[in-house]
């Protein structure tokens, strides 16, 4: 992957640092060149769960530290590297298809993280892939990753696959079409129970009306 040909984007965090507050760097591909799909872009629902996860935390109300963090479809990591960030002795794993890899690592590269982070290959559509993940997560994150239907069954079976009792989900998307949507959502109700996350529970400016968030866990 030729990564001069890429762009950066930078988004503000709250953790601090002596220079004050920081920012997580991340190279991402608008043009298409390097033919490695959407994921290869960071999407506005990604900085919205960046920016809730960073309110959360900076608020007192989420301790990260010490839990290990999973995101499925990282696609640039810049949800992961923003959780790395935030508080010590995170573990975050970024996964996404084989071809988007090399973006994750250089993305990792770019910042310094007060936990730890690498990047796996983990495609939903392959189900030995799964088997890579060897202990269940305390949270799993997936930012725009209902944009198709076609990955709907697999995202589904894959969460249910991951999430162990005491495993949090955090689901997030922007709105595109409403039907086909509404069929995840019910397709995920049958083994996860779940609730949306208020707008006055997230950020208070990077937010949008068409981004939804939700926090689920495994049905007992």
């Amino acid at each position: 992957m030729d990564f001069d040909k890429l762009i950066e984007y930078e988004l503000e965090i709250s953790s601090r640092t002596d220079n004050g507050n920081r920012s997580v760097r991340v190279l991402q591909d608008t043009s298409g060149s390097t033919r490695t799909g959407v994921g290869s872009t960071v999407w506005d629902a990604g900085i919205v769960v960046a920016k809730y996860l960073d309110w959360q935390v900076s608020q007192g109300k989420m301790d990260l530290r010490g839990k290990t963090i999973l995101e499925l479809g990282a696609g640039t990591g810049l949800v992961g590297i923003t959780v790395a960030c935030l508080q010590p002795e995170t573990t975050v794993l970024l996964s996404d298809k084989n071809e988007l890899v090399p973006l994750l690592e250089h993305n990792i590269s770019l910042n310094e993280p007060q936990g730890t982070v690498s990047a796996i290959c983990l495609d939903w559509c392959i189900p030995e892939h799964r088997e890579r993940i060897t202990a269940a997560p305390d949270l799993i994150i997936v930012s725009d990753g209902i944009w198709t239907k076609e990955l709907h069954s697999h995202l589904a079976d894959t969460l249910a696959r991951l999430a162990g009792d005491n495993t949090s989900v955090l689901l997030a998307y922007e709105t595109r079409n409403f039907e086909e949507e509404a069929q995840f959502m019910a397709l995920w109700s049958n083994r996860f129970r779940f609730h949306d996350i208020k707008p006055t529970d997230q950020h208070p400016v990077m937010q949008s009306e068409d981004i939804f968030l939700f926090s689920g866990s495994l049905k007992n």
